[in-house]
């Protein structure tokens, strides 16, 4: 048998909320409420109490009377009593459906749908039915018939030592705690992203976190930049990109901004707006103010003549046509040299982007062929419980979370004196010093060519 475990405490989180303004007896139909902002819809899931409290439940407005004052009639009623000053929320989910695929990709069949849990800070679901494979959960809106996204795959033989769910369950475990309104998932989310952060940012560079041949994108005549991976460190600078090179060319070198600056100077670029038919009358652009009046222009090495530009509508008067057609968004150069970059310089693009750029736009030569890159990555942001950590020692996060959650209980908590943070802090320092002796130094001495003394 394996037991899924759903999440109750994020149903309420950054919704609209307000507060009983009397008591609620079991059986009621009706709530008073201080203001109905925002509960004016009749096709609404509301809930009553907090998650994880006993008598906290789900209940439904009214589907023929709106609300109106500040009264939300429901239908239905309620199952107990609720006190003044309550709290009322509107959620957007009410019910889990869990479901089973043989395969992280596979197709899924349903398992079985529960209402939420919500006395409860976790909806569980038992299943007897496999002994293998992945499981995902989503929530549902029954009164809309709305599905949320699955979850990540949950593995039938459960989550490696080196997840997210695995260190907060160790951490958990190891203070006697259990999920609830105090100790949540986001609170043990967001203090486990604090002492990644803490890691990452630490002096240095954490070896593992460098990427080798990267492909980042495929030759096209005439380009003169391919986007920078996401997950580069500091995308803003070119500190974090270590080598750039197409095909099996050598690593360019790196120049910066003036540099590139210089190398296209007396050169005119623009893109096209709209697709080039050689039977076109004009040449659409993004912008041709920098083009020569009349001329020549260049798209993936083929040449097209014009005789004319417009400079408000970004056209080209085409006298002479090119011999193929070419999609929109491509590269039209004038007075450009193609060639095969040996530099590259890193900054944000027109459209908020971050990119590498090449000294030179690439020629047809090496059409198709990989653009690899070498480069340090960012901390990726928590998704899901099913996230690997990268760390080596990532059960020094175990010691950390340890300490946090005493920390939240008590109150408060004397570092220097609680020994889960000052495992943390031991195993923190060691892994730092690990790393620095894993770090191959070698100093090759330049040796000047003098003449031998006689």
């Amino acid at each position: 048998m394996r037991t899924i475990y759903t999440d109750n405490t994020i149903l309420p989180q950054d919704k609209k909320f307000s507060y009983l303004t009397t008591d609620v007896t079991s059986g009621g139909s009706s709530l008073a409420v201080q203001s109905i902002s925002g509960f004016s819809s009749t096709a609404q899931i509301l809930l009553i109490g907090e998650i994880g409290q006993e008598k906290t439940e789900i209940v439904y407005p009214s589907h023929a009377t709106a609300p109106s004052g500040t009264t939300i009639y429901l239908f239905g009623s309620t199952s107990y009593d609720h006190p003044q000053d309550t709290k009322v929320t509107i959620i957007d989910w009410d019910k889990v459906e869990v479901t089973h695929a043989a395969t992280v990709t596979g197709a899924k069949t349903v398992c079985g749908t529960l209402t939420i849990l919500v006395d409860l800070p976790e909806s569980l679901y038992k299943d007897t039915t496999y002994s293998s494979g992945y499981y995902f959960t989503n929530f549902y809106d029954s009164v809309n018939v709305l599905a949320s996204d699955y979850s990540d795959p949950i593995p039938y033989a459960g989550f490696n030592d080196n997840t997210v769910f695995q260190i907060k369950k160790r951490a958990l475990d190891n203070c006697g705690e259990k999920i609830g309104t105090e100790i949540t998932h986001e609170f043990l989310n967001e203090s486990l992203w604090e002492a990644r952060r803490l890691y990452h940012h630490a002096p240095g560079k954490r070896p593992f976190r460098r990427k080798f041949d990267v492909d980042l994108g495929n030759v096209t005549t005439g380009m003169r930049s391919v986007n920078l991976p996401s997950d580069v460190e500091s995308p803003y600078t070119a500190e974090n990109v270590y080598g750039v090179r197409i095909g099996t060319n050598e690593n360019m070198i790196y120049f910066d901004k003036k540099g590139w600056d210089n190398s296209y100077q007396g050169i005119a670029h623009t893109t096209l707006d709209v697709a080039y038919v050689t039977t076109h009358q004009d040449l659409y652009c993004s912008d041709v103010r920098d083009f020569d009046d009349s001329g020549s222009v260049v798209i993936e090495n083929d040449t097209i003549s014009y005789s004319a530009k417009g400079v408000s509508g970004g056209t080209l008067r085409i006298s002479t046509a090119g011999s193929n057609n070419h999609s929109v968004s491509l590269d039209v150069w004038q007075n450009a040299s193609f060639g095969l970059p040996d530099k590259f310089t890193v900054f944000m693009d027109t459209d908020s982007s971050f990119k590498i750029f090449f000294n030179r736009p690439v020629e047809t030569t090496y059409v198709d062929m990989n653009i690899w890159g070498d480069y340090y990555r960012t901390l990726v942001d928590y998704d899901s419980d099913a996230d690997e950590l990268d760390e080596p020692d990532f059960d020094m996060y175990v010691s950390w979370l340890s300490y946090k959650i005493k920390k939240k209980k008590n109150k408060g908590l004397e570092p220097l004196t609680d020994p889960d943070y000052l495992e943390w802090t031991s195993r923190f320092q060691k892994s730092l010093a690990n790393e620095q002796l894993e770090t191959d130094v070698r100093v090759s001495p330049e040796i000047s060519h003098l003449p031998i003394p006689q």
